[in-house]
């Protein structure tokens, strides 16, 4: 191979990359906000089983923009587990979904977490205690 066929060659894949970087950029952060999404929804799906299993209502409380905890108990509400969210995501709740020990959720709402292009993906609890991320 020639020196201009070389140079040729790296002037072709340096212009493929310089236009396919930033769509590849965007899929990664589409990626990044579902998956964190997803995690929220397991978590919620997660406190419901506590819920139905312990006999006693769990929930999940937003305590920052960037982290929630599970709490279960009655009268008295204790931490289960406190999550962070992965840095440059936020979250914010409608209400705090409270799981009965049939598994029914009360006040539904919904959770959503936004990464830092203000991109968002919300997470719906209903009052039948089904988690579905939109």
């Amino acid at each position: 191979m020639s020196l201009l066929e070389t140079c040729a060659s790296v002037a072709i894949i340096s212009t493929v990359v310089f236009f396919a970087a930033p769509s590849l950029i965007r899929a990664r952060e589409s990626y990044e906000l579902n998956l964190t999404a997803r995690q929220v929804a397991e978590k919620i799906a997660w406190t419901r089983i506590k819920a139905i299993s312990r006999n006693r209502n769990c929930r999940l409380r937003v305590t920052s923009e960037v982290s929630y905890v599970i709490e279960c108990g009655g009268s008295v509400w204790q931490t289960d587990e406190t999550v962070t969210l992965p840095r440059g995501f936020q979250i914010a709740a409608t209400a705090a979904p409270q799981f009965h020990r049939h598994g029914n959720a009360a006040p539904a709402g919904s959770i959503t977490i936004w990464d830092r292009h203000l991109n968002s993906r919300r997470v719906v609890v209903n009052i039948t205690g089904r988690v579905k991320v939109e």
